[in-house]
């Protein structure tokens, strides 16, 4: 019954999306540009400036305010930015009568329903000040997804159906932390054609007005939800794809991306996340790991099943790439029936799970400087790292950028594939002051 109405609501949407696909494209012409002088600050409202900073490889903007006011800060201080994304990429995915284009327009038609209020108002927002449309900014905003979508892995051992999030993330705490207390490390891994995003990567601060918690949101300029986060209640959060474990899609589900960030503007534990998660279905089968400064939770959240929390693996580490731990009942490949490089993901999960797994027998102690070691070592020499060319593990990914960090401090740093030999110091918690 469950499946008759998913396939239901598919159809629905599919033949929506024909009809209205011609309508939908007058909002994808050419927009008007005019380059405008680069802004550091704008203004909306009493004390509520946002603030734009390019350090080297990032973008880093730092908005407060209503949400309609961050909206307008975004807009304003990225303008070139977002029209140059606009006229540079968007038409490769939504220009012309086409199969692409036109299922382009149904996964967008998909997404604007499944935003919440806060989105629609930061998206309303940057329509004011950006001179792009609503639904320009939605286009920008499908572009991580629709760019790995079309690409695959091309040349990979396996085929794929695309999505988004082969990632790798690894936490360690208490005795085999060097400074005591928490330390987390992430790669976010998409595929090769994703690097045409490179100009675009992006640390973007909320500070919103209200009760709802600062954000430190990690990922490319437009695309508002990110795939890793931070908050100022001290929580940490990331965002893996799980669709080789359980496959197939649940279309009255949420996307595991803006749910997470929501949850992060929401929780103020690591138990209102969890209990958030639950609350939203997942689209597709995906990984979220919670993590504050005593505990890291991971939530294995397969399509059409309640959420699974899994503590670490060791008393003091907790880590996972893109295969589950739990032998849920529809699933196809795990921890407990994959065999390395010959029956593996796309992304080469196992591999990497494993070469986690053995780098923890041999420290005793591991820092940050350990972590960035391990994370930004390829995987033909034992680490996590895919460099799009490997030799022993062939795949067309590569890491977008690595995070590394304490996460009572807020001291972080920070590589991207626009230059991976440049670290940045970041200090979260610096940008969570002065909230108001």
């Amino acid at each position: 019954m469950i499946i008759l109405l998913d396939l239901i609501i598919f159809t629905i949407v599919f033949l929506t999306g024909v009809v209205l696909v011609f309508k939908f494209c007058i909002y994808n012409r050419k927009a008007d540009y005019a380059h405008y002088q680069q802004l550091t600050n704008y203004q909306t409202s009493g004390n509520n400036i946002g603030r734009f900073e390019q350090n080297e490889t990032l973008t880093i903007l730092n908005l407060c305010g209503s949400y309609s006011e961050m909206g307008k800060q975004y807009g304003a201080l990225v303008h070139n930015q977002l029209h140059e994304i606009y006229q540079k990429i968007v038409p490769e995915y939504f220009e012309g009568i086409s199969a692409r284009s036109l299922l382009s327009y149904i996964l967008r038609l998909y997404y604007q329903f499944k935003i919440d209020d806060r989105e629609r108002e930061l998206l309303q927002g940057m329509v004011k000040t950006s001179g792009l449309s609503y639904q320009q900014l939605l286009s920008i905003e499908m572009l991580p997804m629709l760019i790995t979508l079309y690409s695959g892995f091309n040349g990979d051992k396996l085929t794929d159906d695309g999505g988004t999030g082969h990632c790798s993330f690894l936490s360690v705490w208490g005795n085999l932390s060097k400074i005591g207390s928490m330390l987390i490390a992430r790669n976010l891994d998409l595929s090769t054609a994703v690097t045409k995003l490179d100009p675009c990567y992006s640390l973007v601060i909320y500070k919103p007005s209200g009760n709802d918690n600062s954000v430190a949101s990690f990922g490319f300029l437009g695309f508002i939800p990110g795939f890793t986060w931070i908050n100022d209640k001290g929580l940490f959060s990331e965002y893996n794809d799980g669709r080789r474990s359980v496959p197939g899609f649940n279309f009255s589900g949420y996307i595991g991306l803006n749910t997470a960030f929501y949850a992060m503007l929401e929780a103020k534990n690591s138990a209102d996340f969890i209990r958030y998660v639950n609350n939203h279905p997942a689209f597709v089968s995906n990984f979220n790991a919670i993590v504050d400064i005593n505990d890291s939770f991971t939530i294995e959240h397969a399509v059409k099943t309640k959420p699974v929390i899994l503590k670490g693996q060791q008393p003091e580490a907790n880590f996972f790439t893109n295969l589950y731990r739990t032998n849920f009942e529809h699933a196809k490949l795990t921890m407990n029936n994959c065999v390395d490089r010959s029956k593996d993901t796309p992304s080469y999960a196992s591999v990497r799970y494993h070469h986690i797994e053995s780098y923890l027998t041999t420290i005793d102690k591991i820092g940050v400087s350990e972590l960035k070691q391990l994370f930004s070592t390829p995987l033909d020499d034992g680490g996590v790292y895919q460099t799009g060319n490997s030799s022993n593990y062939p795949v067309a990914e590569v890491t977008n950028y690595t995070l590394i960090g304490e996460l009572a401090t807020g001291k972080f740093i920070y590589s991207n594939h626009r230059n991976k030999d440049i670290w940045l110091e970041i200090n979260i918690n610096d940008y969570f002051k002065n909230k108001h």
